[in-house]
């Protein structure tokens, strides 16, 4: 990190090392809506701190590798999108659903890039790009509650800090994205797949807050809790005119009514009673940065430059119905103390075995099996350590952290952090790992 934020970062920590600190019990102070503690539930004791023109420059380059992704099947594949899927490796009804509304061009700037600093620049592990965005509610949020606490406010103020605020981001892109069916302040659903409520309403409860303290009017549901008049959606008996979609499709191809729930919402947005925001997730699938690596060679020096600023070397793994990729494989047995390995369709941290914490045999059979069905392979990052007081004990201690770079129409539009303590596996997730805590960023 540069050596301002350090600089900062060292102060905090300062504030924060006495038992009556000013800083120390600044977590505990939070005023945080239920709605907020509810979603927010494992906080980390501290913010994080990023210097602002580092982060922005990272974001453009973000904002390139966005674009080189969103346009790839007209790079490599002369705009024939069944070619384009088919190097991906999906399948048929996978694509059928993620090419109904893919529309001409390719979809709005939208996502949250998973990423590590490694001690010297911002490395991409992942772009996430779709609609639905996990911790995208606390990104402005938590800094502003963290500003209403007295001692942080006036550190803050002393040493400059500032803050990206992705709800007015959100709740511009999403203003601009209602007029194209002439909806002049839109209502905005955020739905879930079926039985997705029961398991994140949390989570989309708290982003709908965020939308309605940026002046939009926000309801969050279930795909299968929508109406419909006139070929037009409606949630809690209002119309809705924007659909904020967080239903996945592989939860909606497991459930019996997917065709049934999808096919209104299809409709609807064909016939412009509705706008599906994001409308495609085939761009999120982690083969197309496998492509990006692989293929630099066709991309201008200046994508090329930015390519190789931010994304580790990464590979594609065969695909669904391949069989094995024998010399894939021998490399990257070769390799495995340096690889990561990720199948390309899931999300979560689902599936992601890293090679230096399983032995030979589990990689090699874990490579065999992904090459049956579609994997990413990709050099590790070895992420940056953050220091922590803890606020009980006072006990300096030392937190690996996961960076999310969101994205919208404007840029980069703020971020978040998911931490661990060193030791057992270095998969970061909110899922499955209990010792993960969130935080938010502030700039310098």
């Amino acid at each position: 990190m540069s050596a301002r934020a350090d600089r900062i970062t060292e102060a905090y920590l300062a504030g924060c090392a006495a038992p009556d600190g000013p800083l120390r019990h600044a977590r505990e102070r939070l005023e945080l809506t239920e709605a907020q503690r509810q979603s927010w539930p494992r906080l980390l004791p501290r913010p994080i701190l990023v210097e602002e023109a580092e982060y922005r420059t990272f974001g453009r380059d973000l904002v390139t590798v966005f674009d080189l992704v969103t346009n790839l099947p007209q790079r490599l594949f002369d705009g024939d999108f069944a070619r384009f899927r088919t190097a991906l490796g999906i399948d048929d009804r996978h694509a059928g659903f993620m090419g109904r509304l893919l529309g001409e061009g390719p979809p709005p700037l939208y996502g949250r890039a998973d990423v590590y600093y490694d001690g010297s620049a911002f490395k991409l592990l992942e772009y996430n790009i779709g609609s639905a965005l996990g911790g995208l509610d606390m990104v402005g949020a938590l800094p502003k509650a963290y500003l209403r606490v007295p001692e942080v406010a006036a550190f803050a103020a002393e040493h400059g800090l500032g803050y990206l605020d992705m709800g007015a981001d959100l709740a511009a892109a999403l203003r601009n994205a209602g007029k194209a069916i002439g909806a002049g302040e839109p209502v905005v659903a955020i739905l879930e797949s079926p039985g997705g409520m029961t398991t994140y309403g949390r989570q989309r409860r708290s982003a709908a807050e965020m939308l309605r303290h940026n002046g939009l009017e926000c309801h969050a549901g279930e795909i299968g809790d929508l109406e419909f008049r006139g070929g037009k959606p409606y949630l809690d008996g209002t119309g809705v005119d924007v659909v904020l979609r967080y239903y996945g499709l592989e939860e909606m191809l497991g459930h019996p009514d997917c065709d049934a729930l999808l096919e209104p919402v299809f409709r609807a947005h064909e016939d412009g009673e509705v706008v599906v925001w994001t409308p495609s997730n085939v761009f999120g699938n982690k083969g197309t940065l496998a492509m990006l690596s692989e293929y630099a060679g066709v991309f201008t020096v200046d994508e090329r430059a930015a390519i190789e600023r931010v994304l580790p070397w990464s590979r594609m793994l065969g695909r669904p119905g391949a069989g094995p990729d024998a010399g894939r494989i021998e490399e990257c047995v070769q390799r495995q103390d340096r690889l990561v390995f990720k199948p390309t369709g899931l999300y979560g941290g689902q599936g992601v075995v890293i090679g230096r914490e399983v032995d030979a045999r589990t990689w090699r059979e874990t490579l065999d099996a992904g090459s049956r069905t579609g994997s990413l392979v990709q050099e590790v990052v070895r992420p940056n350590l953050e220091a922590v007081i803890d606020p009980d004990t006072g006990a300096r201690s030392e937190w690996y952290a996961l960076w999310a770079a969101f994205m919208t129409p404007s840029g980069l539009s703020g971020g978040g952090i998911r931490a661990i303590p060193p030791g057992g596996t270095s998969v970061i997730t909110m899922s499955n790992n209990a010792s993960v805590r969130n935080t938010c960023l502030f700039t310098c």
